[in-house]
């Protein structure tokens, strides 16, 4: 497989799930799926990992399965990380520009203000990006580079974890010999595999429903502006399910996955479902269960977070900068009838997003539990083109400057020598 080029290997670590996935970019520039393993994950818990050895058992597997599918070796992953331990803050910089003409070394200063700030001594920084510019007071600056100005303020988004969960992340994957190459926010990743253009530059929501996470993200002009996380997902509601029902986990997963919807449906013909009970040793032992029991059961924890996503806008201070838009990913989102709920019930644009550049053997789409392992990828992509392109920009650079030497190296010759 020597002809394959831009290998990049990802790691969705969820509460009930571990996705690996790996691809490369052909000659065409298509990006081609080439191993997918999922693995149901144990001793990590909302992004926490709670049991060392279990978690490690869990993610080897998964680096296993993808690289005997694939048949290509790992040696580092970029990981995607989802906690209510896991937090976002607005901060801005100042710097005086030096040389009145804006450079990306003034940028740098004012990102290295950030980096050395005490507040983040115990912290893990995983990403830093800036979300606005300031010129003098002057702000909606979109690039300031090679501008003139005296004060240069920027407003940077900055995600980050406690050290010691990061370190606890870091230890259990280095221990399957592979190196982790880039930590994303879930949030940040499903966004950038969901959204369109039109939603990542006019700004749009995203909100992946976990198993034990729900996170919500903000984006606007392409950059990832605000998020929020609520440790309850839909591992919860199942065990609610299981418990009312007294029920196995494993049937009430499948009524939920099935029959469970948060539309009521109570006008409509209600055929019972027979379940075996865990109250009897007997298999033909069975409990009934309505369509209408089940919508009694779910749609209550659906509308809370449905409040919790209303007011985690309302609080974020971009209610009025961002489109009315919601795209619902993650596996406990594809529950019927969640759109049609927040459409009647909150008036947004909603839909449930799937990975839209990435496919599996060709022309098997990805679904909605897959979008942040897309979004890794398609995040590692963005970043390889831009470095790819700043590079070119730095030959061209190099090679105008060589041309120009040579210009007047050969007018020097010629008015010297003839």
């Amino acid at each position: 497989m020597n002809n394959r080029k831009n290998l990049l290997a990802v790691m969705d670590i969820g509460s009930s799930k571990i996705n690996c996935l790996q691809c490369f970019t052909d000659n065409n520039e298509i990006t081609k799926v080439i191993g997918l393993s999922t693995i149901a994950s144990r001793g990590i818990a909302s992004g926490v990992i709670t049991d060392f050895n279990l978690a490690y058992d869990s993610i080897s597997k998964a680096i296993r399965e993808c690289e005997k599918q694939s048949n290509e070796n790992i040696g580092e992953l970029a990981i995607s990380i989802s906690s209510d331990k896991c937090f976002t803050k607005t901060i801005r910089a100042k710097a005086q520009v030096k040389d009145e003409i804006i450079s990306s070394h003034d940028i740098k200063i004012t990102m290295d203000k950030i980096l050395e700030d005490s507040y983040f001594f115990d912290k893990k920084i995983i990403n830093i990006s800036p979300t606005d510019y300031i010129i003098d007071d002057a702000s909606g600056i979109i690039n300031p580079i090679n501008m003139y100005g005296n004060k240069l303020e920027i407003d940077f988004l900055v995600t980050f974890i406690g050290i010691n969960q990061y370190k606890n992340y870091a230890q259990t994957i280095t221990k399957c010999n592979v190196d982790i190459h880039r930590i994303v926010f879930s949030n940040n990743a499903a966004g950038f595999a969901v959204l369109n253009e039109n939603e990542l530059e006019l700004g749009s929501i995203v909100v992946d429903i976990g198993a034990r996470t729900t996170s919500i993200g903000m984006f606007i002009k392409n950059n990832f502006i605000f998020s929020n996380v609520l440790s309850f997902g839909g591992n919860d509601i199942t065990e609610v399910i299981a418990r009312k029902l007294s029920i196995t986990y494993e049937e009430a997963e499948k009524l939920k996955v099935l029959y469970a919807s948060v539309i009521d449906t109570s006008q409509e013909e209600d055929i019972p479902y027979e379940v075996p009970s865990i109250n009897f040793e007997n298999e033909d032992n069975y409990i009934q269960v309505s369509r209408r029991k089940l919508y009694e059961i779910v749609q209550p924890f659906y509308e809370e977070i449905l409040k919790w996503t209303h007011s985690s806008i309302e609080k974020s201070g971009y209610k009025n900068s961002i489109g009315k838009v919601l795209v619902f990913t993650g596996g406990a989102s594809q529950i019927d009838g969640l759109t049609t709920m927040i459409n009647n019930n909150y008036n947004y644009n909603s839909r449930i997003g799937t990975p839209k550049n990435i496919k599996f053997n060709n022309n098997e789409i990805l679904d909605a539990s897959h979008s942040v392992a897309a979004g890794l990828i398609q995040n590692e992509i963005n970043i390889n083109n831009k470095n790819r392109s700043k590079a070119i920009l730095s030959d061209d650079k190099r090679n105008l400057e060589k041309k120009k030497n040579f210009s007047f190296l050969k007018q020097w010759v010629g008015d010297n020598f003839f």
